[in-house]
């Protein structure tokens, strides 16, 4: 059938027999489908627009202008800025006296104006803080050579094992490594830091094979941090983009609420997630990344942020599909509610639980409904899918003490991206090994509240002298979890 081409800028035109009638329902037929087909593409383009941070999983720093703009802020408290009045007074403690380096007096002159004596009875104490000046400092080993007198035969001296065979000690090798792991500094970055405050030039190189050794002194406490996370009773997991130069790799994170272990792997897949899980058998926290579900359902908890940020997109769109969102989101954020007023009261109340049944049924119905009205179609798709992942939404009111958010893991990642965005990325496999060692030593000692160059010079003298490193963190044991009472 021929194309007709309408011009809308005249009046329309009246067929005058059967067959032109047929020709004009055929176009406008045809134009109808196309419209649809446009209107489609149209609503599918707009959706794409307003995807922000709140409906994706797209990070807040990729937003656009207006989403930036429309971002929900704090509700106004009326208050001014800064301190309130009656605020806790938050003041440096003084040091002790045995502690203060110099002492210097101030008295008061000895007579008053009056004529009178002036007896000292006390003092008021002012202490400030100050840097000195710093400098690096140099040990010169000398081992010296001789011969014997009768034979003729050449003797030569032996460092002792604790001096190191570079010219790095430990104290220097632990500071480069915090500068790079804790402070995410540019190799670039520690050469001008170290010329500037301490006076010491070493090349771009030098700095580079420091981390050599650290790596492989790293290696212990590393392991450790692994087996101690896989032996927890909870877990978070997550993973983002690692890039060693145009190569897209992927770092995976396995943390607690106090360790976090690393690992980069090539893949995303199962594979990957298997190798960072390992042996673990608690449960485990994630967001609704497919590679996780090999883990036991019944102990898999589906992170109720994310649901929400994809109810928000389905809310977003226009007709029908949007009502539904709406409905489903609203049954989200009372679930939400209500799971936080339940760990608030430490899971006793059967009042929270049978509120976490109702809404359980609700959200359920919801889903089903909202999947049997639209089909095919995406919403469908996506309502079917959840009913698919239902079950690893609601581990929470089973175990107590799990959380519904995957924040954990997020929070531990967010130091690495934005290391990513502000010192490129690894250029080999040896930085794609070091990254995840330090991160994990990093993060760790950060959640332990340990300091963080102690540690590393701790290793670092041990690997130098030793050759071989026994410090370990001190990482908790595992706690059970708190017992839920069943809902009456």
């Amino acid at each position: 059938m021929e194309r007709l081409d309408l011009d809308l800028s005249r009046p329309p035109p009246l067929p005058g027999t059967v067959e032109e009638c047929h020709r004009v329902i055929e176009a406008l037929w045809r134009a109808l489908g196309e419209f649809q087909q446009i209107q489609a593409r149209v609503e599918e383009l707009e959706e794409q627009l307003a995807l922000g941070s709140d409906n994706s999983s797209q990070p807040p720093s990729q937003d656009s202008p207006k989403k930036r703009a429309e971002r929900k802020g704090k509700r106004p408290t009326g208050r001014k800025k800064g301190a309130q009045v009656g605020h806790p007074r938050h003041e440096r403690a003084l040091v002790p006296a045995e502690a203060v380096d110099e002492v210097r007096h101030y008295f008061p002159h000895g007579r008053c104006e009056c004529g009178g004596s002036v007896a000292v009875r006390g003092f008021r104490p002012h202490q400030v803080f100050d840097l000195p000046e710093i400098r690096y400092r140099v040990v010169e080993h000398r081992v010296y050579e001789g011969r014997c007198g009768w034979c003729g035969q050449k003797h030569q001296g032996r460092l002792p094992d604790e001096v190191p065979r570079g010219q790095m000690g430990p104290g220097l090798v632990a500071w480069i490594g915090l500068m790079t792991g804790r402070y995410h500094l540019s190799l670039r970055e520690v050469e001008a830091l170290l010329e500037e405050q301490w006076g010491l030039r070493f090349s771009l190189g030098a700095i580079s094979q420091s981390q050599i050794p650290l790596q492989a002194w790293l290696g212990p406490v590393y392991n450790q941090i692994g087996e101690a996370v896989r032996k927890a009773l909870i877990a978070h997991a997550d993973e983002t983009r690692h890039y060693r130069g145009r190569s897209i790799y992927w770092l995976w994170a396995l943390t607690t609420d106090q360790m976090a272990y690393f690992l980069t792997h090539y893949s995303r897949g199962k594979g990957a997630a298997g190798e960072l899980l390992g042996d673990f058998q608690g449960i485990l926290v994630t967001d609704r990344h497919g590679a996780y579900n090999d883990h036991p359902q019944d102990s898999h908890q589906y992170c109720w942020a994310h649901l929400i940020r994809n109810l928000e997109r389905i809310a977003g769109r226009k007709g029908q599909a949007g009502e539904d969102g709406e409905r489903l989101l609203r049954a989200a954020r009372l679930t939400v509610h209500c799971g936080k007023l339940w760990q608030q009261s430490h899971y006793p109340s059967d009042r929270y639980r049978r509120r976490l049944e109702r809404l359980k049924a609700l959200f359920r119905r919801e889903l089903e409904q909202a999947a049997q009205r639209h089909g095919d179609n995406k919403t469908g798709r996506s309502c079917r899918k959840l009913l698919d992942d239902f079950p690893r939404f609601w581990t929470f009111p089973d175990h107590p003490g799990v959380p519904m958010t995957n924040n954990t893991a997020e929070r531990a990642l967010r130091p690495y991206v934005i290391w990513r965005k502000t010192r490129f990325f690894s250029q080999s496999h040896r930085g794609d090994c070091f990254r995840p060692m330090i991160l994990s030593l990093v993060e760790t000692c950060k959640r332990l509240k340990i300091g963080v160059y102690q540690t590393l010079r701790t290793i670092c003298a041990q690997g130098m002298a030793e050759g071989e490193v026994t410090f370990r963190l001190p990482l908790p044991e595992p706690q059970p979890l708190p017992v839920a009472s069943p809902a009456g």
